[in-house]
């Protein structure tokens, strides 16, 4: 299984901070490179792995600012998965185990995800 994202992260987050940024310039950079990367993904079943394993990570580890990924980059994850990827949910369990995990972290969501 490959490393937890938060190490791509945090390694941006780093360099952009090594190259002189303020940690709130290498925060606004890190999420701008996520949400280009996100934005370009081709609509396959391995993208729909990635994000709903990118959806899942942000329960499982607690990073300090600047390390945590954005608002705007959980959000679009989110968004890709219940928009682009729907039809891709196997199982209802599925699709409700991840619609849990958008509502624990926004409030309220698009009608459009359910």
């Amino acid at each position: 299984m490959p490393p937890h994202s938060g190490i791509l992260h945090g390694t941006m987050i780093d360099q952009f901070i090594g190259c002189g940024k303020s940690r709130d310039v290498a925060h606004e950079l890190a999420s701008r490179v996520w949400l280009a990367v996100l934005d370009n993904l081709e609509e396959n079943h391995h993208t729909f792995c990635l994000l709903k394993r990118l959806a899942q990570e942000g329960d499982q580890v607690f990073l300090p600012y600047p390390y945590t990924r954005s608002i705007k980059v959980q959000w679009r994850v989110f968004e890709k998965l219940f928009t682009d990827f729907r039809d891709c949910f196997n199982h209802e369990v599925d699709y409700y185990d991840m619609l849990a995990c958008a509502k624990s972290r926004f409030q309220p969501i698009p009608s459009a995800w359910l």
